[in-house]
């Protein structure tokens, strides 16, 4: 039985609460509040699993409030799910920019709430889990950047992109490859249908998706305040905090960010070639079998033609032969239809012969094949 959530509801409009609680009691504890102030001073005593806050209300609104959760220790992990009759991309980016996880629209379909609810424990777990490594990985960042230049990070991490198998491996090289120059963003590669999208806060997370989905047709290089837009084939790098401060720093981290997207297509469109050659390799490995079974039933049935053939033309002389004696032919009349039968007989045979071939030719061929898949 999966673990009972403590969700914490702000709204400034009472009926909605009641909806709210009402929707998602059935599977959680829920606490409800009427204003931003009244969430933070209940959240001083009491850490939730859940935050789901409005987006319009007075005094603090939702954006603000979500703002101060992510600045405080103990609740910046705390994962915070938008409600907004707003459904625009200027809305879902505010959301996604104050830090909010998830967006749902009012009205809300109370199906749609209790699946993201069911999403929220997942990404709880993640979040806990990469805060145990956050340390770890800033001290190892941090590092990186002393002993390398940031030409380097990107030598290093075309190196490093060669042994990547899966593009998880590869988006978290990208992701790692920035976070030496102190940057923070969300990666989407896409691969035969497979679409994946990883930020440091943890896997296809759903308002990344929607942003990523919608800069990916921005153009090669886009730039939108802080923020920076790399596309390069099936790969879309978004940095999220540009050091638009520094104007030269920014330029370089522009051309280094541009080389690592465009070597992480190089390495995707190696993985995608890679599983192409694999999957042809399985279809010949799975070809061959029936091709040698279907070999060995086309020679056994020539076989038996050859023996049916054989005493076919046998009868066939024998007849002849025994026919002479009621046609009444001239020696030299008999020899005549003698040699053209004896003809026919012989290209029959040559015929047969060279279809034994194209077996023999065929199974040779099987052979090689079966050779190169080191069958």
């Amino acid at each position: 039985m999966a673990e009972e959530l403590l969700v914490f509801v702000v709204d400034d409009d009472p009926i909605i609460l009641d909806v709210l609680a009402s929707v998602l009691g059935e599977s959680s504890r829920v606490e409800t509040f009427g204003s931003g102030r009244e969430c933070l001073e209940r959240t001083a005593a009491q850490t939730p699993d859940l935050f789901l806050l409005d987006v319009s209300m007075p005094e603090i609104d939702g954006y603000a409030l979500c703002r101060q959760l992510k600045e405080d220790w103990s609740t910046q992990d705390v994962p915070v799910l938008f409600l907004s009759a707003s459904d625009d991309v200027e809305t879902r980016l505010a959301c996604y920019e104050a830090g909010g996880d998830d967006f749902i629209r009012k009205p809300f379909n109370p199906d749609e709430l209790l699946s993201k609810l069911e999403v929220s424990r997942r990404l709880l777990a993640d979040k806990r889990a990469l805060r145990e490594q956050a340390g770890y990985a800033q001290r190892t960042a941090m590092s990186a950047m002393a002993s390398m230049g940031e030409l380097g990070v990107v030598l290093q991490f075309l190196s490093r992109s060669f042994a990547c198998r899966t593009l998880e491996e590869l988006a978290r090289g990208l992701l790692d490859a920035i976070g030496q120059y102190d940057l923070h963003g969300a990666v989407q590669l896409r691969l035969d249908g497979q679409v994946l999208s990883l930020s440091p806060n943890g896997h296809d997370l759903p308002l990344e998706v929607s942003v990523l989905n919608h800069v990916r047709e921005a153009g090669r290089i886009f730039q939108f305040r802080s923020r920076c837009v790399f596309n390069y084939g099936e790969v879309t790098l978004l940095v999220n905090d540009m050091p638009l401060d520094d104007a030269e720093r920014c330029g370089r981290i522009r051309d280094n960010a541009a080389l690592l997207a465009e070597g992480a297509e190089a390495r995707r469109q190696a993985l995608a070639a890679e599983s192409l050659a694999q999957q042809r390799r399985q279809g010949i490995e799975a070809a061959l079998p029936e091709l040698q079974k279907a070999l060995d039933a086309v020679q056994g049935n020539y076989r038996r033609n050859c023996y049916e053939l054989t005493q076919l033309m046998v009868e066939f002389e024998e007849t002849l032969a025994k026919s002479f004696i009621n046609l009444g032919l001239t020696e030299s009349q008999e020899e005549e239809l003698t040699a053209m039968a004896s003809g026919f007989m012989r290209r029959m045979v040559g015929t047969q012969d060279q279809a034994l071939g194209i077996v023999d030719q065929l199974r040779e061929l099987a052979q090689r094949l079966g050779r190169l898949v080191g069958r």
